[in-house]
């Protein structure tokens, strides 16, 4: 047995139904239908000569029938291979692997007035902590297809830049339009947590997580207090990673303020509290080791693939019949010359 080519190899088809048209093709037959002999007269009646001997001796006579029989079937053929083509022969390809399931990312960007500082270095020039920390989030949300963003930033007040969205360029690039004291010199830090909170929700049974950017300032504004918002977090299941970008890492103890009553967590105990990381950088490469830490901690899912590639096989059939055609086209061309005249 004759082993079918590799290309036409678990060949399917697009549009299967237009395969009844095949009949159609035979068509193309009809001239050799209607071609008939001449008829012969009886043998047992006297033929009578032409007058127009002339005439007779000039006129043109009929192609054998073995010139006009090949045009045809090429014809024919041509059309069977058009409506194969029509309907869309095609076999599969490779497993086309689905986008990553992703969780839902809170980024709380501290716009305080401490965050001005220029005691960082940016591909070799000074800058700010906000604006290091706003390159490391941009390139961030730009690698994580299949999560959805939500920004957020916070001063004296606490205010929702970008909603959750799964544009990781819109993210990336909100995120460097921040300014320090946009929203005054103070920090209100637990009522940024409490509204990150209201934009988060578990998707594809991932939970979802807060990235609070900060340089360890306490918390003295806002009517939220930040060990009510913590408490809120555990609650909901979310954790809640931090990253310290001051000069001096937090020691991990609780401190007080006039505005709320209790202690209140600084932002080692937040993460701890809430199952997230502390992450101390106060380097650019520290910022981004440890976003790059929180990506891995927190993984994307990546379903099996279900669907396969198709690849198209109408060109083969859609060229050969074009080829056959001309072929008809100067076969035809030929038997006209032939004929005396």
């Amino acid at each position: 047995m004759i082993a079918a080519p590799a290309a036409w190899q678990g060949l399917q088809w697009g549009q299967p139904m237009v395969l009844f048209a095949l009949p159609l093709a035979l068509l193309a037959l009809l001239p050799l239908v209607r071609r008939r002999p001449p008829a012969q007269p009886p043998r047992s009646r006297l033929a009578l000569l032409h007058p127009d001997l002339q005439g007779l001796a000039t006129a043109a006579t009929p192609a054998p029938a073995g010139r006009i029989v090949v045009p045809v079937l090429l014809r024919t053929v041509a059309l069977a291979l058009w409506i194969v083509a029509l309907a869309q022969p095609q076999r599969p390809g490779g497993w086309l692997q689905p986008a990553p399931l992703g969780r839902d990312i809170v980024v709380l960007l501290d716009t305080s007035l401490t965050m001005s500082l220029h005691d960082l270095e940016w591909n070799g020039r000074p800058a700010s902590r906000l604006a290091v920390a706003q390159q490391v989030f941009a390139g961030f949300a730009r690698a994580r297809a299949g999560d959805r963003f939500a920004l957020l930033t916070f001063g004296k007040q606490a205010a929702t830049l970008l909603p959750p969205t799964f544009d990781q360029q819109a993210a990336g690039a909100m995120g460097e339009l921040l300014s320090v004291g946009a929203l005054g010199n103070d920090t209100a830090l637990g009522d940024a947590i409490a509204l990150a909170l209201r934009q988060v929700r578990a998707r594809h049974g991932l939970h979802p997580i807060v990235i609070l950017y900060s340089d360890g300032g306490q918390s003295n504004a806002g009517t939220i207090s930040p060990a009510d918002a913590v408490a809120m977090a555990r609650q909901l299941g979310v954790r809640i990673y931090t990253v310290e970008v001051g000069a001096t890492p937090d020691a991990g103890t609780t401190y007080r303020v006039p505005a709320y009553a209790g202690d209140q967590p600084d932002m080692r105990l937040i993460a701890r509290a809430t199952g997230g990381r502390f992450f101390f950088a106060a380097r650019p490469g520290a910022q981004r080791a440890a976003i790059d830490a929180i990506g891995r901690l927190n993984p994307r899912l990546h379903p099996p693939p279900q669907r396969r590639a198709v690849l198209p096989l109408d060109a083969a059939p859609l060229l050969l019949g074009i080829g056959l055609w001309l072929l008809a086209l100067l076969a035809g061309g030929a038997v006209a010359r032939r004929r005396p005249r």
